[in-house]
């Protein structure tokens, strides 16, 4: 295209508090071939908490927006609706101290974000759906809002570096005791619910299947909505050497012999390291060498050494015989990536169910809960 050729734009204004809560008033225009608008609206002077513009009216509708994220570093819009004519979509993404914005024409919105996303970033999106409603001295369109989405806030992926970063937080403050705390520990266990052992025991011929690990922990973590598995837990009381009688997560408890799911046929990755402003929590992936899933974890997570790590690591007997040792001092979470018969373990005596105290609201939230985004220790800089 000519660089003397008049391009139609869209125009609006969007109003702003800086921190000293006087309104900013910003005029930007979006050419309407372009794919993306070259300006960028610096952020560093502007409140945190600051909105996205075009807040909702009685008169428009909302429109359904997705966000789909695929490591490494790949984010979908999704607007899950077909318009029976061509709309013009505008785009607002605000990360870290900037605003960008784009538009796509078309009767639906399922594309790639245009431009690249900064590693560990928490992300604010918003789509606008307009249609055309008249041109003024051929460069400036004016568009009625149809319908908009509501602010869909995520967090980026964590890049190979950061993911890298992260496990050496988790190393330093594993090893910052001359000896760690490592404890052998003869089961994994979990909890879940009545109904929960119900389903696998009546409807599942006893397997307890692996499913996608929630948003808990790190926002930013490869796993989380990418790998499925199942939460099991290692910490015992240093005192008594059991575990907590009480747990968040549900009435019944299966203990599984550790050995049986941990042993030199398996593969460990460093997940994550996070806290819920008490205690600490490292997740550590643990995969059979035949799985596939190595494929995914090899690709974007740290392996560990099975026998020396500060975490989760087998010790050879004098006999040859191996013991799973686990570090008290930070809650040691296991992600197995593969089905469990439950009903074959209690039969072969290498698991059995117990009933447990519940504390809480003796459940897990679905969502998962965040780490927390202000402790020191855990968090990347």
């Amino acid at each position: 295209m000519a660089a003397s050729k008049v391009v139609a734009s869209w125009c609006w204004s969007v109003k702003l508090k800086d921190k000293d809560q006087h309104l900013i008033d910003l005029k930007i225009s979006c050419p309407i071939y372009s794919e993306e608008i070259q300006t960028y609206l610096p952020l560093k002077e502007i409140e945190e908490d600051m909105h996205l513009p075009l807040s909702s009216t009685a008169t428009q509708g909302t429109l359904p927006l997705t966000v789909h994220r695929q490591p490494p570093s790949h984010y979908r819009l999704d607007v899950n609706i077909m318009f029976t004519d061509e709309k013009y979509f505008i785009v607002f993404v605000k990360v870290k101290n900037q605003l960008r914005c784009y538009s796509i024409s078309g009767r639906c919105l399922n594309k790639m974000i245009l431009f690249e996303l900064p590693s560990a970033s928490s992300v604010e999106c918003k789509v606008m759906c307009t249609c055309r409603q008249q041109q003024i001295d051929g460069s400036i369109l004016v568009t009625t809002t149809v319908s908009h989405s509501h602010v869909i806030s995520f967090k980026t992926f964590l890049s190979l570096v950061d993911t890298y970063r992260l496990y050496n937080l988790a190393i330093a403050f594993g090893t910052r005791k001359f000896i760690p705390n490592m404890r052998p520990i003869q089961f994994f266990y979990r909890n879940k619910s009545v109904e929960y052992f119900h389903i696998i025991m009546s409807y599942l011929n006893g397997e307890m299947l692996p499913y996608l690990k929630s948003n808990g922990g790190e926002q930013g973590s490869v796993v989380n909505g990418r790998l499925s598995g199942l939460i099991f837990s290692t910490y015992i009381d240093t005192t008594t050497n059991l575990p907590n009688p009480c747990s968040h997560y549900g009435p019944i408890r299966l203990y599984l012999k550790s050995l049986i799911m941990f042993n030199p046929q398996c593969n460990l990755y460093f997940a994550d390291f996070y806290c819920h402003y008490k205690r600490h929590h490292v997740t550590i992936i643990l995969v059979p060498k035949f799985s596939i899933h190595n494929n995914f974890c090899r690709q974007y997570l740290t392996e560990l050494n099975i026998f020396h790590n500060p975490y989760l690591c087998l010790r050879v007997e004098c006999n040859g015989a191996f013991t799973v040792m686990a570090n008290m001092d930070v809650t040691v979470e296991v992600f197995y990536t593969e089905t469990i018969n439950v009903r074959k373990a209690i039969e072969l005596q290498y698991g059995f169910i117990v009933e447990s105290k519940t504390i809480g609201r003796g459940f897990a939230p679905p969502s998962g809960i965040p780490k927390n985004p202000s402790c020191k220790i855990c968090n990347l800089e």
